[in-house]
């Protein structure tokens, strides 16, 4: 399932010839990009491993509601070149409801998909909290993942009809979550209720309980940490 997009050109741009759109910043580790989903400009950071590719690609999708930026979608980024992957952590459209922030999913997965040094067969999802339940969302759309990290989905997976389209997940999925990640709401339990269902689908699902982090749970995804040898293996795995 592929959606189209826009790219904006801006002047004074840094131009890639096999990329589309552009980048804004650079660093050694990573790129700001620009581009752009209906009347949404999106930004994201890039990061590319050392080397020529083609490289297996991760997409990352935070947490957070409207201009509220849960997890650390740098950092992720960053951790997934050193680990082999082009990292790409977008920012979606900064409104509250869900509506269209899956498109803006997959608008991100076009794009990553469009570059040269990318493998377009091994793309991943990794989602922490509301950017979890989208990577689900999206794994039940599309059958181009091969690998799919779901970090202390948010609550919202156990309402509604979520969770009924576990069937259509096609991927090997890992959740991860602390056991005091109930600060908020009950993302242990979340967790949980994923993995039966997914596993009533007959779907390849692992599930790993950290100890309790800090004061509250949830904020164990706000930082690159320990974590992080189980998803690169994961990734590694599957990719």
């Amino acid at each position: 399932m592929r959606h189209a997009f826009t790219i904006i050109l801006l002047s004074l741009t840094i131009f890639h010839p096999a990329r589309v759109g552009h980048a804004v910043s650079t660093s050694p580790r990573y790129e700001e990009v620009v581009y752009q989903k209906g009347r949404f400009e999106l930004k994201a950071f890039l990061c590319k491993p050392e080397g020529s590719g083609p490289f297996p690609a991760v997409v990352y999708n935070h947490g957070g509601l409207g201009d509220r930026i849960g997890g650390t979608p740098r950092e992720t980024c960053e951790a997934l070149a050193k680990s082999g992957f082009v990292g790409f952590s977008p920012m979606r459209r900064q409104t509250i409801p869900l509506a269209g922030h899956l498109d803006d999913v997959f608008a991100g997965v076009d794009y990553v998909k469009s570059l040269n040094y990318v493998d377009s067969q091994r793309i991943g999802l990794i989602g922490f909290s509301r950017g979890a339940l989208l990577a689900f969302m999206a794994a039940t759309r599309s059958g181009d993942f091969k690998a799919i990290v779901m970090m202390a989905p948010a609550w919202k997976i156990v309402e509604g009809p979520f969770l009924s389209d576990a069937p259509r997940v096609s991927a090997p999925v890992l959740l991860l979550v602390s056991e005091n990640d109930t600060v908020q709401a009950d993302h242990v339990r979340s967790t949980q209720m994923v993995k039966q269902a997914l596993e009533a689908a007959g779907k390849d699902v692992q599930v790993i309980h950290y100890p309790p982090y800090q004061r509250d749970g949830h904020r164990m995804f706000f930082e690159v940490g320990t974590y992080w040898e189980d998803v690169e293996a994961f990734l590694d795995k599957y990719l």
